[in-house]
């Protein structure tokens, strides 16, 4: 142990996630290059999305266990969140009250922060994910899929939204762990709000997209920037490159396709990759090129944010938004965590 490293003292907003997500990610950068103990004020948080949990997470579990971690002054019901969402479930935390929960089964609307470092523990969780939220899309209970029963209106949702959320994590899997970074992993998490508005995140600790696209054609500048902009190109994060032994291959267009379906119901999506981050709310006016930010520390690896307007989703021919000969029905190689609150 360091004994002569300085303490990192930083203080979390009022509310941790999108809506301050400069200011988080900067903090969250400097927990993971920090060499000393870490105390986080959480004396002015009142709200946490799953961008905040996820982001903040990662960065913690990066502290070594001879490190301590302490969160105070965190309100008793933003604790009893974090709790039932397994946030502290792998990291110990000082000054922090943590409740025990009864669990009840509720497979069918919850799912906890999950974290992957492969892609075969994913499959069981994609499954509960996709079948949870077209039952609430479709107003009936979730089932088990059947793609011989002729069961459409239920194949309509589940089947696109399993297959690019599938396409959207296998990627962040096998992206962060190329340039030698072999120990990365992707924490996943959701949330739905009663106002019709659902949020996931993917984070992971990898490499970044600048450091595995540098060198596609499609990567205009060779910058963080860049690189970013040229992930969001149908094919351009596929990972057919991967060689002969990697355990599955992605066709590149599940990042592509989750922006779609985001803008198409009308929600935000946000993408940070080493010192830049991009954010896209629909807003028709604003250039591609010009959605881009810089931030001022770097995160080693990918965060990305997406809403979607459940009440909009109906109305929204998802499979027209997949490459048709990139869809397929029995894809398996998804997991996510989706946590439902009525």
């Amino acid at each position: 142990m360091n004994i002569t490293a300085a303490p990192l003292n930083i203080k979390l907003p009022k509310l941790v996630g999108v809506k301050s997500i400069c200011t988080l990610m900067e903090s969250c950068s400097a927990i993971r290059q920090s060499s000393g103990d870490v105390m986080i004020d959480c004396s002015d948080v009142v709200h946490i999305d799953p961008l905040g949990m996820t982001v903040l997470v990662a960065a913690l579990e990066s502290v070594d266990g001879n490190r301590r971690i302490s969160m105070p002054w965190l309100s008793t019901s933003i604790t009893s969140y974090l709790a039932r969402m397994d946030f502290f479930e792998r990291i110990s935390v000082d000054s922090v009250n943590i409740p025990n929960h009864q669990r009840n089964d509720q497979s069918g609307s919850l799912l906890e922060i999950t974290l992957l470092r492969d892609s075969a523990s994913a499959e069981e969780v994609a499954d509960k994910l996709a079948t949870a939220v077209v039952g609430l899309i479709v107003g009936r209970a979730p089932k088990p899929v059947d793609f011989d029963s002729g069961d459409s209106e239920f194949e309509q949702y589940y089947v696109p939204i399993r297959y690019s959320l599938s396409e959207l994590v296998e990627n962040a899997l096998t992206h962060a762990r190329r340039e030698g970074r072999f120990g990365a992993s992707v924490w996943i998490a959701s949330q739905y709000y009663q106002r019709g508005i659902v949020h996931i995140s993917v984070v992971d600790d990898g490499c970044g997209f600048l450091a595995t696209l540098a060198n596609h054609p499609e990567v205009k500048s060779k910058t963080h920037a860049g690189s970013i902009l040229a992930a969001l190109k149908p094919r351009v994060s596929c990972n057919r490159d991967a060689g002969p032994f990697s355990p599955t291959v992605n066709q590149g267009v599940g990042l592509t396709t989750t922006v779609k379906i985001s803008k198409a119901s009308g929600g935000e999506v946000h993408i940070v990759s080493g010192d830049s981050l991009y954010f896209d709310s629909g807003a028709k006016e604003i250039k591609r090129s010009e959605r881009i930010r810089p931030l001022t520390n770097q995160w080693n690896g990918v965060v990305i944010s997406a809403t979607f307007d459940r009440n909009k989703l109906p109305g929204i021919r998802i499979s027209d938004l997949l490459p048709n000969d990139d869809f397929v029905a029995n894809d398996t190689s998804v997991g996510i965590a989706f946590n439902f609150i009525d």
